[in-house]
């Protein structure tokens, strides 16, 4: 039997092991190879798993009508969401991506369902990110942002979604989805992957259209309001893929 310092070393020993392995992996992403390989690969998985999946789709029609009348919403969804939204967002699109490693890659998997990554995030170098997005919606391209990424807290929007709404006079729709069966990451998020051959419900929400201000007060009364509909929305589509 091991002695308690054989188990100490051990652990410790594979720990560092484990940290290797991490920055290895995080080296090779830095390569230009190791982020078309990986993002590659992520974009397969996604493909196959949602391929698999029997969905029902609510309330599309919001979206169609918006898309027709020539109006590009801003929509919105949590980070835990990110595994399968790709898939169900119209195009042309342009989605706010975070320039870190990890971020990179998903960026270029999304870029294989048609969507154009955009450097920045919801809450740092918010003002640059804001910028470019409102250069995408003004081209004729619908704006997607995950409010409460790319590191958090998990549902807790930034003021990002709210300050494009404002400048590019664009309504908010609110997005979530739920599987039969799903597995939860590890993450700050507990990313959400869709089991395969679950069956799945997305739900669009209707469109939210917030008054232009420079009131600080006013500002932060629309982020709450903002989180507290997305929420709300998340937890009626779970209610409702449970009660299936």
């Amino acid at each position: 039997m091991l002695s308690v310092y054989q188990v100490i070393l051990y652990n410790r020993i594979s720990n560092q092991e484990t940290g290797l392995t991490f920055m290895r992996i995080k080296q090779i992403i830095r390569t230009r190879i190791g982020l078309f390989i990986t993002s590659f690969l992520l974009a397969t998985i996604i493909f196959v798993i949602m391929r698999t999946i029997r969905w029902r789709k609510d309330n599309t029609k919001t979206l169609d009508r918006l898309l027709a009348s020539g109006k590009w919403p801003i929509i919105i969804f949590w980070h835990e969401h990110i595994f399968a939204m790709p898939v169900f967002l119209p195009t042309p699109a342009s989605a706010l991506q975070s320039p870190h490693p990890d971020g990179r890659v998903l960026a270029y998997a999304v870029r294989y369902f048609g969507l154009r990554p955009i450097w920045g995030s919801s809450n740092r170098n918010a003002l640059s990110g804001l910028r470019q997005m409102l250069r995408e919606v003004q081209k004729g391209r619908c704006a997607v942002i995950t409010p409460d990424g790319p590191r958090g807290p998990a549902r807790r929007l930034a003021h990002g979604a709210v300050g494009l709404a404002h400048l590019a006079d664009a309504p908010i729709i609110p997005v979530a989805w739920q599987t039969s069966h799903c597995w939860h990451l590890s993450s700050w998020d507990r990313t959400r992957i869709p089991r395969p051959f679950s069956t799945g419900l997305i739900r669009w929400g209707a469109p939210i259209y917030l008054e232009k201000t420079k009131d600080k007060q006013k500002i932060e009364a629309q982020r709450q309001m903002l989180e507290d509909v997305l929420n709300d929305h998340l937890a009626e589509t779970d209610r409702q893929m449970a009660s299936q």
